[in-house]
């Protein structure tokens, strides 16, 4: 009996109520982690769509730059829309985001080349240099357009 108690009285361990403790503040801890980690994803994302959106003007302004020494770009035709996956901007722009989307480049009297271009992935929609990246779920307003493409796939509405 004496082997017993002793045991009892020797045996080292957490009750039940401890362990309960220690998964709660695990539970909340992982709560708080788990929410910065997905801003800090979303922040990544935003950030690498922007970077793939100035580089679709980029590649637009390079290629009407090889339209305007080939005489397919003029100050009489000074305004040509370019849209992703169509030559000949897709030569020049790799859309490894599956995006769509389309660039005007306006040549402008003083000969410079301005852009305006429009960009959209599965998540996000971007319009313009300045503007924030639009959320596709919570950003976008209604339109009649139910896939909100018309301005991304016609440059605004012209079509060179």
């Amino acid at each position: 009996m004496k082997k017993v108690l002793s045991y009892v009285k020797n045996n080292k361990g957490f009750t039940l109520i401890e362990l309960l403790a220690v998964i709660v503040i695990l539970a909340i801890l992982m709560l708080v982690a788990s929410t910065n980690i997905f801003n800090i994803l979303d922040n990544a994302r935003r950030g690498s769509f922007r970077t793939e959106f100035l580089t679709l003007l980029e590649s637009a302004e390079t290629t009407a730059s090889m339209d305007l020494m080939n005489g397919t770009l003029s100050q009489t035709n000074n305004t040509k829309c370019y849209v992703i996956d169509q030559s000949p901007l897709k030569e020049n722009f790799s859309n490894n985001g599956n995006y769509t989307g389309s660039v005007l480049v306006t040549l402008e009297t003083d000969g410079s080349l301005t852009t305006k271009g429009w960009m959209r992935s599965n998540y996000y929609t971007v319009t313009s240099k300045t503007d924030g990246i639009q959320n596709n779920e919570t950003d976008i307003p209604a339109s009649n357009d139910e896939n909100n493409t018309t301005d991304i796939t016609t440059c605004g509405g012209y079509i060179s």
